[in-house]
């Protein structure tokens, strides 16, 4: 598919980059309990990394992997109140650094047992893998070594960025298929592909509980529901409501109080838009 094909796209538009094992170098272990650090430190040797790089909060963990390049990180999931802390942000904040070099470095989470929300959106800000305590040595061997044996993709687009969360390839059409790289490959078609992104978009707003979002998720969907074609204009547009859950996302994580003009102003551009 040539250069302008992708850019109508827009609705789902990702780059990937060949997949690259990690370095077997020397991990970085985040772990604020002193007594979890040294049980973590010991399964981490016990998988074959003897020479463990240690930081005891996220900012320290970014000091160290400007400093020294870690060959993965293996990160507690915190509940300290401090945003700071917030390891799903320090997560983010990693890998939408695209002028770092550890941008791409895999993430394993460590963690309590979870929801699956919640794994879903330690998912979606790019972990690679996540372990739920108390871990066997052999789990934690399984997921390092997958690591190296099994690399995925790194996806970079507007809404994600970090390997690709498509574990399995898809061997038949169906509804899921919403990607440039599912038209490239026959799968589907640009405006059945659009939909389906709508649709992914839609159910992923709602899992969210942020009515906000939620308004997004429906802003959009109403339009490619109206729409006949799916050019560069329409690919715009959708575009528009991918920037706008980003924003979202960002303002509520700095506590920025003035999130719904976002939303009030992408509604109008679509009324204006279906109305042409």
């Amino acid at each position: 598919m040539n250069a302008a094909a992708h850019d109508i796209l827009g609705i789902d538009m990702t780059s990937s980059e060949p997949a690259a094992p990690p370095s077997r170098g020397r991990p970085l272990l985040l772990q604020s309990n002193p007594f979890l650090r040294s049980i973590l430190i010991s399964l981490m040797r016990e998988a074959g990394s003897q020479d463990v790089l240690v930081a005891r909060c996220a900012d320290s963990a970014l000091t160290v992997m400007d400093q020294s390049l870690p060959s993965m990180i293996v990160a507690d999931w915190n509940d300290q109140e401090e945003a700071s802390e917030d390891r799903l942000r320090l997560v983010r904040r990693i890998r939408e650094s695209e002028s770092a070099v550890y941008r791409r470095t895999p993430i394993i989470m460590v963690s309590q047992p979870r929801s699956r929300r919640e794994i879903e959106m330690a998912r979606d800000v790019g972990v690679t893998e996540f372990i739920i305590t108390p871990i066997a040595p052999i789990t934690l061997q399984t997921r390092i070594r997958s690591l190296y044996e099994t690399p995925r993709e790194f996806v970079a687009s507007p809404r994600f960025n970090g390997p690709d969360r498509r574990r399995r390839k898809r061997h038949a059409a169906g509804p899921s298929y919403k990607r440039t790289a599912d038209v490239d490959a026959g799968l589907t078609t640009p405006m059945a592909a659009a939909r389906a992104a709508a649709v992914a978009l839609v159910n992923e707003t709602q899992l969210s509980g942020d009515p906000l979002a939620v308004r997004v998720g429906r802003s959009l969907q109403r339009f490619i529901s109206h729409i006949r074609d799916y050019t560069f204009v329409e690919a715009e547009v959708a575009n528009m409501h991918r920037a706008a859950l980003a924003q979202l996302t960002r303002m509520a994580e700095d506590g920025n109080p003035l999130r719904e003009p976002v939303v009030t102003g992408l509604e109008q551009v679509v009324d204006k838009r279906m109305r042409r």
